[in-house]
């Protein structure tokens, strides 16, 4: 079981201190070619793991984080030409627990990944980003639906799921059972003293104009 799993379980047992957490995950992606002379090219997610933290390593950024061509030292891995990685942490808030329990009570629980064109860093000319080359930015990994509505309204991004499932799935289920706190019901009380005023001059007169009749 990796250190990060284990950061997680520690989390669990104190999120009543923990009000604010990062996730820290790494993010494969593939670039799959297309037979079509509008679009050379697609993005699809591989797949998507907890990165091993070890104590005193810094949380990778939240937004707008490079994608980078992945590499391996195994000699048995070949043809890794189009597939890339990003580092990101997702960011549990507890003001966004209402949002994170409509995620984890709907048909298909997600992670959700917003990529965006162009290059991470408005400094860098995009311009200079060749078709075969990398296109795109990682904005954001959330695990909130309210989030993504936003990006999704916008139309101007990329948006990638994949299933809300293993260590990520029970930590944010133990968050918002710690954290999210449904608004109560309250019934709205009548005024006695608007009621009796009401009775003592016949009554509500709309009720009586609704039961009149015509001939």
């Amino acid at each position: 079981m990796g250190s990060n799993v284990f950061l997680i379980i520690f989390i669990m047992a104190k999120l009543e201190e923990n009000k604010h957490i990062l996730i820290a995950v790494k993010i494969i992606l593939e670039r799959k070619i297309m037979d079509n002379q509008w679009q050379s090219h697609e993005w699809e997610i591989h797949d998507l793991m907890l990165i091993d933290m070890q104590p005193g390593d810094g949380f990778p950024p939240i937004n707008n984080v490079e994608i980078l061509p992945l590499r391996t030292s195994d000699k048995k891995i070949n043809n890794l030409e189009n597939y890339f990685f990003a580092q990101a942490s997702i960011d549990l808030h507890r003001a966004e627990a209402e949002a994170y329990a409509e995620n984890l009570q709907s048909s298909d629980p997600s992670i959700y990944i917003v990529l965006r064109e162009g290059s991470y860093d408005d400094d860098i000319d995009e311009t200079s980003i060749d078709d075969n080359e990398i296109d795109i930015h990682l904005a954001e990994v959330s695990l909130s639906p309210y989030n993504i509505q936003d990006y999704e309204d916008s139309g101007e991004d990329i948006i990638k799921k994949v299933p809300l499932d293993g260590p990520i799935s029970q930590l944010l289920e133990k968050f918002v059972e710690t954290h999210f706190r449904p608004e109560e019901f309250i019934k709205r009380k009548r005024d006695k003293a608007k009621i009796d005023e009401n009775l003592s001059r016949g009554g509500d007169q709309r009720l009586s104009k609704k039961n009149r009749k015509y001939h």
